[in-house]
């Protein structure tokens, strides 16, 4: 496993030290897994819009149809977020 070395501001370094409690390696850890997935999302929208795009180009489906698959596609990535404890 790689490690990451963070620099942070004085007055930040003393609230963290006055929660010993916290397990701030973990903190960091799922903030960065969660940024990550938002970027991953963020690129998987654009992606999807692009190829959504070329579908209905030429595509049969209804609007009511896409709506759908959109949903589906909501709840899975809803699904994973859960199975990751992101939310």
């Amino acid at each position: 496993m790689a490690e990451l070395r963070l620099k942070i501001p004085e007055e930040l370094e003393k609230e963290i030290e006055e929660m010993p409690e916290e397990d701030w390696s973990e903190f960091a850890l799922k903030a960065i897994e969660l940024r990550m997935f938002e970027l991953k999302l963020e690129k998987s929208r654009k992606l999807r819009h692009v190829l959504f795009k070329a579908l209905i180009s030429e595509s049969k489906l209804t609007e009511e149809d896409a709506l759908e698959l959109g949903r589906k596609a909501n709840e899975e990535m809803l699904e994973e977020l859960e199975e990751k404890g992101m939310i």
